[in-house]
């Protein structure tokens, strides 16, 4: 073989590996969805920072609206903060709104009678269902308050309008209840026994290859990402005061030398396949590597990593804890839920897909 020709090949793959990892997105449908996270700053964990940054580097998703869970933390740690950094970064700006303060007292409350200043982000998912000319995705990151509050007002409209709700939160055991349960243990069970296609993403057990659940070292994905992104985590990492620091200048300051004090972290993570399920993208390896993207990439395989399977739950409360039962079942279930299907590669291949994801982040500038 040629000089010539040898440097053609050497150039056409690294052209294919400068794009590994883009999706198609320009002749993928669009897919609607809304968004509830207990995004907070200073954050109460930083995971949260990550999936946003995730749905927005999914040019697949169109966001319709963002509800800030938990209205009580809300107003002492606002979530507006990181959400407008992103909105600056990527130049999309979306509907947002913060939920309700207290915990519903019934599977079946309204939450109408919490103060009216708290009803922003139950009425904003309702409008955004309204509007919309074809039914859309939920997400939720945090409690289901908001969104069985909105539910429980209007079930026929979400039967009409909602397509899938992703519901990261639960466990997989008995024992005690979750994280995300405790923050409204009554709107979690009004969700699961509302009888919706529900997808349930639980949380529990840790570090057993059953759940979403996974961990990755800060430098293993942050390390060479656009600066400006980088200014973001480091921003929220380190818990920086807007008075201190105004969050909008931070994302353009040379923030190099807190780099380190971020690298050297470790996080866990939940959502990440989930949400490349509700985008529509799968799993691929080229190699030693993964991508998640609408279509595959040229000399890739497809990876059976995770997948969700039919079930049939009952969520009750017993002495006290929130308890969800459930057995694989295809002739009558009543939602789907998380399953690992390759236990060696879970964790490495998520980690390189989010590395990838956040390597190609659409900056606006």
């Amino acid at each position: 073989m040629s000089v010539a020709r040898i440097m053609l090949t050497v150039l056409a793959a690294l052209l294919a590996l400068s794009n590994f990892g883009r999706a198609e997105t320009a002749a993928v449908r669009p897919v609607p969805i809304v968004y509830c996270t207990d995004l907070l700053h200073p954050h109460s964990d930083p995971d949260d920072h990550f999936d946003l940054a995730m749905l927005f580097a999914m040019r697949e998703f169109e966001v319709k609206a963002i509800m800030l869970d938990r209205g009580e933390a809300q107003k002492k740690r606002t979530g507006r903060i990181p959400l407008e950094q992103m909105f600056y970064l990527t130049g999309r700006e979306v509907p947002y709104a913060t939920g309700l303060s207290k915990k519903l007292e019934r599977p079946d409350d309204k939450g109408l009678e919490q103060p009216k200043n708290d009803q922003a982000a139950v009425e904003l998912l309702l409008a955004t269902l309204r509007q919309s000319p074809e039914p859309m995705i939920l997400f939720l990151t945090g409690s289901a308050r908001d969104t069985c509050a909105a539910f429980n007002r209007n079930p026929d409209l979400f039967r009409q309008k909602v397509s899938r709700l992703y519901l990261n939160m639960g466990s997989l055991r008995r024992q005690r209840t979750e994280w995300n349960v405790r923050l409204d243990p009554q709107a979690y069970i009004g969700l699961m026994q509302s009888g919706f296609p529900i997808y349930w993403c639980p949380c529990q057990p840790m570090k057993q290859n059953r759940t979403t659940h996974w961990t990755f070292d800060h430098k293993e994905v942050l390390e060479g990402i656009n600066p400006k992104l980088l200014n973001f985590f480091i921003y929220a990492l380190q818990r920086c005061s807007p008075d201190e620091l105004d969050p909008m200048k931070a994302i353009t300051m040379d923030l190099r030398p807190w780099r380190h004090l971020v690298m050297a972290m470790t996080r866990h993570m939940w959502c990440v396949s989930p949400l490349f399920h509700a985008a529509g993208r799968s799993i691929y390896q080229v190699g030693d590597q993964w991508v998640a993207t609408v279509s595959a990439p040229q000399g890739s395989s497809k990876a059976d990593i995770f997948t969700f399977v039919p079930v049939r739950t009952t969520t009750k409360e017993i002495e006290g804890k929130v308890v969800t039962e459930w057995t694989e079942e295809t002739s009558n279930p009543n939602m789907h839920v998380y399953k690992v299907t390759d236990t060696k590669n879970h964790e490495p291949a998520l980690k390189s897909c989010l590395r990838d994801l956040l390597h190609h982040f659409p900056m606006a500038q």
